[in-house]
Protein backbone atom coordinates (compact mmCIF):
# COMPACT_ATOMS: atom_id res chain seq x y z
CA UNK A 1 0.00 0.00 0.00
CA UNK A 2 2.81 2.42 0.88
CA UNK A 3 4.51 1.69 -2.44
CA UNK A 4 1.21 2.21 -4.26
CA UNK A 5 0.84 5.67 -2.73
CA UNK A 6 4.39 6.59 -3.72
CA UNK A 7 3.83 5.41 -7.30
CA UNK A 8 0.56 7.41 -7.46
CA UNK A 9 2.40 10.50 -6.16
CA UNK A 10 5.15 10.03 -8.73
CA UNK A 11 2.73 9.68 -11.62
CA UNK A 12 0.44 12.55 -10.57
CA UNK A 13 3.28 14.98 -9.95
CA UNK A 14 5.31 14.07 -13.03
CA UNK A 15 3.98 16.90 -15.18
CA UNK A 16 3.68 19.64 -12.55
CA UNK A 17 7.27 20.43 -11.58
CA UNK A 18 10.19 21.71 -13.60
CA UNK A 19 13.62 20.13 -13.12
CA UNK A 20 12.19 16.98 -11.62
CA UNK A 21 13.40 13.64 -12.82
CA UNK A 22 11.75 10.26 -12.58
CA UNK A 23 14.13 7.35 -12.11
CA UNK A 24 14.14 3.60 -11.89
CA UNK A 25 16.99 1.64 -10.42
CA UNK A 26 18.37 -1.69 -9.32
CA UNK A 27 20.79 -2.61 -6.56
CA UNK A 28 22.78 -5.56 -5.26
CA UNK A 29 24.73 -5.70 -2.06
CA UNK A 30 26.05 -7.45 0.98
CA UNK A 31 24.46 -7.36 4.42
CA UNK A 32 25.16 -8.74 7.86
CA UNK A 33 22.37 -9.52 10.30
CA UNK A 34 22.33 -9.88 14.10
CA UNK A 35 18.82 -10.91 15.18
CA UNK A 36 18.09 -10.91 18.92
CA UNK A 37 15.49 -12.57 21.12
CA UNK A 38 15.08 -9.92 23.88
CA UNK A 39 12.43 -11.88 25.81
CA UNK A 40 14.97 -14.65 26.28
CA UNK A 41 17.54 -12.44 27.99
CA UNK A 42 18.72 -10.44 24.94
CA UNK A 43 20.21 -13.57 23.46
CA UNK A 44 21.33 -13.26 19.90
CA UNK A 45 22.13 -15.82 17.29
CA UNK A 46 24.15 -15.91 14.15
CA UNK A 47 22.26 -15.37 10.95
CA UNK A 48 25.40 -14.91 8.93
CA UNK A 49 25.89 -12.65 5.99
CA UNK A 50 23.91 -12.46 2.79
CA UNK A 51 23.86 -11.01 -0.66
CA UNK A 52 20.71 -9.04 -1.39
CA UNK A 53 19.02 -7.50 -4.38
CA UNK A 54 16.28 -4.99 -4.99
CA UNK A 55 14.84 -2.19 -7.02
CA UNK A 56 13.53 1.34 -6.68
CA UNK A 57 11.28 3.82 -8.43
CA UNK A 58 11.61 7.47 -7.53
CA UNK A 59 11.36 11.12 -8.33
CA UNK A 60 14.06 13.70 -7.69
CA UNK A 61 13.37 17.39 -7.42
CA UNK A 62 16.17 19.81 -6.62
CA UNK A 63 17.93 18.47 -3.51
CA UNK A 64 15.22 15.96 -2.49
CA UNK A 65 14.19 12.56 -3.80
CA UNK A 66 11.44 10.20 -2.72
CA UNK A 67 11.44 6.58 -3.78
CA UNK A 68 9.56 3.33 -3.42
CA UNK A 69 12.01 0.56 -2.57
CA UNK A 70 12.06 -3.24 -2.50
CA UNK A 71 14.88 -5.46 -1.19
CA UNK A 72 15.23 -9.17 -0.46
CA UNK A 73 17.89 -11.27 1.26
CA UNK A 74 18.12 -14.76 2.72
CA UNK A 75 20.25 -15.67 5.74
CA UNK A 76 21.19 -19.13 6.95
CA UNK A 77 20.69 -19.27 10.73
CA UNK A 78 23.97 -20.58 12.09
CA UNK A 79 23.09 -21.12 15.72
CA UNK A 80 20.44 -20.39 18.29
CA UNK A 81 21.82 -19.53 21.71
CA UNK A 82 18.76 -20.60 23.65
CA UNK A 83 17.22 -23.70 25.16
CA UNK A 84 13.76 -22.38 24.20
CA UNK A 85 14.05 -22.09 20.39
CA UNK A 86 15.97 -24.24 17.94
CA UNK A 87 16.17 -22.53 14.57
CA UNK A 88 19.65 -23.80 13.68
CA UNK A 89 20.00 -24.49 9.96
CA UNK A 90 16.76 -22.73 8.99
CA UNK A 91 16.62 -19.90 6.47
CA UNK A 92 15.66 -16.35 7.48
CA UNK A 93 14.03 -14.68 4.47
CA UNK A 94 13.97 -10.92 4.82
CA UNK A 95 12.10 -8.50 2.53
CA UNK A 96 11.43 -4.77 2.73
CA UNK A 97 8.84 -2.74 0.82
CA UNK A 98 8.69 0.92 1.70
CA UNK A 99 9.45 4.56 1.07
CA UNK A 100 12.78 6.34 1.38
CA UNK A 101 13.59 10.05 1.24
CA UNK A 102 17.00 11.27 0.10
CA UNK A 103 18.56 14.66 0.77
CA UNK A 104 21.37 15.78 -1.55
CA UNK A 105 22.92 18.68 0.41
CA UNK A 106 25.43 19.56 -2.34
CA UNK A 107 26.94 18.23 -5.55
CA UNK A 108 30.39 18.46 -7.04
CA UNK A 109 30.19 18.03 -10.81
CA UNK A 110 29.19 14.33 -11.09
CA UNK A 111 29.54 13.52 -7.35
CA UNK A 112 26.22 13.73 -5.51
CA UNK A 113 26.43 12.58 -1.87
CA UNK A 114 23.19 12.08 0.06
CA UNK A 115 21.66 11.03 3.35
CA UNK A 116 18.61 8.80 3.35
CA UNK A 117 15.94 7.53 5.67
CA UNK A 118 12.74 5.61 5.28
CA UNK A 119 9.96 3.49 6.65
CA UNK A 120 8.18 0.42 5.38
CA UNK A 121 7.07 -3.13 5.98
CA UNK A 122 9.61 -5.80 6.84
CA UNK A 123 8.40 -9.27 5.87
CA UNK A 124 10.19 -11.95 7.86
CA UNK A 125 9.93 -15.69 7.23
CA UNK A 126 11.95 -18.36 9.04
CA UNK A 127 11.52 -21.57 7.07
CA UNK A 128 9.60 -24.32 8.89
CA UNK A 129 9.02 -21.97 11.86
CA UNK A 130 6.80 -18.96 11.02
CA UNK A 131 6.46 -15.55 9.40
CA UNK A 132 5.43 -12.01 10.30
CA UNK A 133 5.07 -8.54 8.72
CA UNK A 134 5.77 -5.39 10.73
CA UNK A 135 6.84 -1.81 10.12
CA UNK A 136 10.41 -0.65 10.59
CA UNK A 137 12.81 2.08 9.57
CA UNK A 138 16.17 2.52 7.88
CA UNK A 139 18.77 5.25 7.51
CA UNK A 140 22.08 5.68 5.76
CA UNK A 141 24.37 7.58 3.42
CA UNK A 142 25.19 7.21 -0.23
CA UNK A 143 26.85 8.65 -3.29
CA UNK A 144 25.60 8.98 -6.86
CA UNK A 145 28.01 9.40 -9.74
CA UNK A 146 25.77 10.91 -12.39
CA UNK A 147 26.61 10.73 -16.08
CA UNK A 148 23.82 12.34 -18.14
CA UNK A 149 20.76 10.15 -17.48
CA UNK A 150 22.57 7.28 -15.76
CA UNK A 151 23.87 7.29 -12.20
CA UNK A 152 26.05 4.72 -10.48
CA UNK A 153 25.06 4.44 -6.83
CA UNK A 154 26.89 3.26 -3.69
CA UNK A 155 24.97 3.20 -0.40
CA UNK A 156 25.40 2.09 3.21
CA UNK A 157 22.34 1.55 5.42
CA UNK A 158 21.22 0.42 8.83
CA UNK A 159 17.85 -1.34 8.81
CA UNK A 160 15.84 -1.85 12.01
CA UNK A 161 12.69 -3.92 12.39
CA UNK A 162 11.10 -6.61 14.52
CA UNK A 163 8.84 -9.61 14.14
CA UNK A 164 6.99 -12.18 16.24
CA UNK A 165 7.98 -15.65 15.08
CA UNK A 166 6.58 -18.78 16.73
CA UNK A 167 5.45 -16.67 19.71
CA UNK A 168 8.91 -15.13 20.22
CA UNK A 169 9.69 -11.44 19.76
CA UNK A 170 12.59 -11.14 17.35
CA UNK A 171 14.53 -7.89 16.94
CA UNK A 172 15.88 -7.66 13.43
CA UNK A 173 18.55 -5.41 12.14
CA UNK A 174 21.24 -5.40 9.55
CA UNK A 175 23.96 -3.29 8.08
CA UNK A 176 24.24 -3.27 4.32
CA UNK A 177 26.47 -1.99 1.56
CA UNK A 178 24.97 -1.79 -1.92
CA UNK A 179 25.93 -0.74 -5.41
CA UNK A 180 23.44 -0.04 -8.13
CA UNK A 181 22.36 1.97 -11.10
CA UNK A 182 19.62 4.57 -11.56
CA UNK A 183 18.24 5.53 -14.96
CA UNK A 184 16.71 9.01 -15.10
CA UNK A 185 13.93 10.00 -17.49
Amino acid sequence: MISGLVVAFLLLSASGLHAQKLYIGAQVGYSTSTPELPDLGSEDFGAGNSLFYGGRLGIKYSILAIEATYIRSDYEIEQTVSSVVDWNGETLEYQFVGVNVKLFPFSLVIFKPYITGGYGIYMTDISNVGKDNKGGYNYGVGLELQFANIALVAEGKRRVGNATIDGNDLELGNYSLAVGINIYF
